[in-house]
Order: structure tokens, then C-alpha cells, then sequence
């Protein structure tokens, strides 16, 4: 995991996915299996979102807090801290649709089709920088804001 690296802790991906709590929820845990196909929504195959990894984390001695409603001038007082954002996006950060999903025991949950993270690493006046899969993308600030917005501008950040 990159973010934890940046941090100066290694962790393998399959150590920190194992690691995750499982749920049909993905605000409670890991939904599905981490080898079923991209796209789908819970109760199938979708993975986790930012408070279980932010736990998942803090286990491993990272202060990290997962958030939802974080606004655009939050992701840039932490990016010119030099602290890089795991953020919740559609893809590689296109739109998206999302909707309301019930668990099992009834709890609600938006969820969006291709949910996936990348690392928020900078920023201008016109884009914001981010890493996905070790590739280094730039998008203008309006198209990176529309696919966050998808999920809540959901994100994980280093927390004091």
C-alpha cells in the first residue's frame, strides 16, 4: 500500500485486504471477494470503503481517520501539508451514478458501480494530481469533483 509506505510502514496488499473486516455492507467492511469482477455493486463482489480502512490502518499503527463530506479546500490544506488523501472516485475518476443500498440487517448505504481509490497527491488552480495502480494521472478540478462526489467525497487522511 502506497499511502502506508509514505507513512514508512509496508504493507503487502493481501496482508491489509486479509486484515479487512468482511461485510455486504461497505461501510462496515470488505463486500465480496477480492478477485470477483470490477464494477458490481453489494451485495456482489464491490470492496470497502474509507472508515474500515482507516480501522485497518490504525491497526497497523498509522493514524489514519476515514471521512465523508470532506470539501475541496479540506483536500488541499492537506495536500500543501504534505499529506497525500486516499479518495473514494468512480474509476479513473469519471462520473457515475450512485444509490442506496440496504444491507442485511437494514442499514442504508450509497454505493456507486466501479467504486475505487487513488491517492491525492497535488494540485493547481486548474487540476488535481493522483496516483492509480503506480500511474500518475492529472484531471481538471471540476472532473476530479464530480466522480468524488459520487461516494460522499469519501476519502482517508493522516490524522494527528
Amino acid at each position: 500500500m502506497d499511502w502506508a509506505l509514505y507513512y514508512g510502514v509496508q504493507i503487502t496488499e493481501y496482508d491489509f485486504q486479509f486484515k479487512l473486516p468482511q461485510s455486504d455492507n461497505p461501510d462496515k467492511g470488505f463486500v465480496g471477494g477480492v478477485m470477483g469482477p470490477w464494477g458490481q455493486t453489494p451485495p456482489y463482489s464491490y470492496g470497502v470503503h474509507a472508515a474500515p480502512v482507516a480501522a485497518t490502518l490504525r491497526e497497523y499503527g498509522l493514524n489514519a481517520l476515514g471521512l465523508k463530506g470532506m470539501t475541496l479546500q479540506d483536500l488541499k490544506r492537506q495536500i500543501a501539508s504534505d499529506q497525500p488523501v486516499i479518495a473514494w472516485v468512480i474509476g479513473n475518476c469519471v462520473g457515475g451514478i450512485p444509490y442506496e443500498y440496504t444491507d442485511s440487517v437494514g442499514d442504508k448505504v450509497v454505493v456507486a458501480a466501479y467504486e475505487h481509490v487513488v491517492i491525492v497527491i497535488g494540485y493547481d488552480a486548474e487540476k488535481i494530481r493522483y496516483l492509480n495502480n503506480g500511474q500518475m494521472y492529472e484531471v481538471p478540478v471540476e472532473v476530479f469533483m464530480n466522480s468524488w462526489g459520487v461516494l460522499g467525497n469519501m476519502a482517508v487522511v493522516a490524522s494527528e
